[in-house]
Parts: C-alpha cells; sequence; structure tokens
C-alpha cells in the first residue's frame, strides 16, 4: 500500500449519509458558484488551504444513502440552522461529529488540506467557496451529490515543504475505522505494542527488522513501510502533520489515524 489513502480512496470515506454503513463517495458539487459568508477575498491565492466540512444529506441526493429520508427542503433548512449555530460561536468541529451525515473516520472531524490548483476530493466549487472566505468564516449551504454542504475555511496551514519522504511502522487494531482486514487486538493492546516499538525505535533498534516483526500494512514488511514521497494532502491529517512536523531523520511518537496506530520515520 503506497498510500495511507489516496484521493480516490479518500472519496470513498468523506461523504454519505445518516447511515453508518460502508463510508459512501464523496460529495463532488455541482457547477453553480454556492453562496458564501464573504465577499471574496482580495488576498493573494494560497498554494493550500484548510477546510473543514459539514454535510446534511436527503433522499434523492445522488450520493445520499438509500434509507435517507430527509427531503431536499428539510436538508436545506438543516444545513441553514447549522451554519447559523457555527457563525453564533458553536465550534464548528462538534457540529461535525454531532450532525454531519459522512462517517466521522477521521479524528481531526471533516478536516482537509487541499491543494488550491488541485482541489482533488472537495472539487472546485468548494475550493473556491472557500477562498472567497476569509479564514475562519463559515459558508452558508452549498448544494452537492451529497446534499448540501457547509464549510469552515480554517487558517492557512504554514508552508514548510510541499512533501517528504517517509516510512512507518502500522499497528491496527480491531474496530479501527480503517481496520487492517484481520486485525484481532484490541485498541490498547494496539497502544502499548505502539509505544513500545516507538521508544525501541528511537533507542537504535534497528528499524527494518521492527518493520519486519510488527506492521500491520500489506506488502511494507519487505521495505521497512517505506511510503516513498508523498506531499501535502495525500495523507490522512493526522499522519501528514506528524509527519511534515518531522526533522530529517528523526523518528515521531505514536500517532493516530482511522488505520490504527503509527510510529513515523522521516528520511527526506
Amino acid at each position: 500500500m503506497r498510500r495511507l489513502i489516496s484521493w480516490g480512496a479518500l472519496s470513498l470515506l468523506v461523504v454519505g449519509a445518516c447511515a453508518h454503513s460502508a463510508p459512501p463517495a464523496a460529495p463532488r458539487q455541482r457547477t453553480s458558484a454556492p453562496p458564501t459568508a464573504d465577499a471574496k477575498s482580495t488576498a493573494p491565492r494560497p498554494d493550500s488551504i484548510e477546510v473543514r466540512l459539514l454535510v446534511v444529506s436527503y433522499a434523492g441526493a445522488p450520493l445520499a444513502a438509500e434509507k435517507e429520508k430527509r427531503t431536499k427542503e428539510q436538508a436545506l433548512e438543516r444545513a441553514s440552522m447549522l451554519s447559523r449555530m457555527a457563525r453564533s460561536g458553536d465550534r464548528f468541529a462538534e457540529l461535525v461529529r454531532n450532525y454531519s451525515d459522512y462517517p466521522n473516520a477521521f479524528e481531526d472531524f471533516g478536516l482537509f488540506r487541499v491543494k488550491t490548483d488541485s482541489p482533488g476530493v472537495l472539487g472546485p466549487v468548494l475550493v473556491n467557496a472557500a477562498l472567497a472566505m476569509q479564514p475562519g468564516r463559515i459558508s452558508d449551504p452549498i448544494e452537492a451529490l451529497g446534499g448540501y454542504a457547509v464549510i469552515e475555511r480554517r487558517p492557512d496551514p504554514d508552508m514548510g515543504p510541499t512533501s517528504v519522504g517517509a516510512r512507518h511502522i502500522l499497528i491496527s487494531y480491531k474496530g479501527a475505522a480503517q481496520a487492517i482486514t484481520g486485525a484481532t487486538r484490541s485498541e490498547a493492546e494496539a497502544r502499548t505494542l505502539a509505544d513500545d516499538i516507538a521508544q525501541r525505535a528511537k533507542a537504535g533498534e534497528d528499524w527494518s527488522e521492527l518493520a519486519a516483526k510488527y506492521t500491520d500494512e500489506p506488502g511494507s514488511k519487505e521495505t521497512g513501510g517505506d511510503l516513498g514521497r508523498f506531499g501535502k494532502g495525500q495523507m490522512v491529517p493526522s499522519f501528514e502533520k506528524a509527519a511534515f512536523a518531522l526533522e530529517i531523520g528523526t523518528i515521531s511518537d505514536v500517532v493516530a489515524s482511522p488505520f490504527g496506530f503509527h510510529i513515523i520515520q522521516r528520511y527526506e
């Protein structure tokens, strides 16, 4: 598995409906310009932005779950209410966790970092809507194939490196959102093992031997969990944040993701 999660695979996690079955596809946006909270920003176009996404689905939306019962009018009313709540001071991340109609597979609750010249899974409509907003603002509902989307423009991420080279050891567990097939250990057992591996790796124990013995990522035991070089927006947010924060040659503390627990070593 060259990437923890590619843009194509990510689209399976982003938008669905209230039913928490297998995660459906992401909301690809319609071509009409959405309403937004601000007038178009005159600031220079950043290379990348962070957006938090909340979706309210309805019956008949192209990507809605079959069991969705909410009408389109009800979805718009609900999305409008949630937008107003966010603008009134409710934490958007909490609104995403409590009300968004897609599985909260990411610990960052709907947070996406995307390159503005390559919108990826969010699509150009949502990215352009975000660019028209000031950081910290909340959009009006935006019609999308999964329902109505409400977005929060987050502060622009630090520039830093545009790509890094890293390898990792994955310790998965039964019940993780994207657990590796066949995982049987509990979350507590996985965390204890991951902590032990991180300490041993930082103490100088051979990385390749640790990866060969412990990693749960299919096909990576022979390569030491090498992911090659990857850019921003190609990994799940928690993994990306940890990998890009490392100095070359250093090893991370244990990092949680929908796949389980990771120990990361940056080498480029």
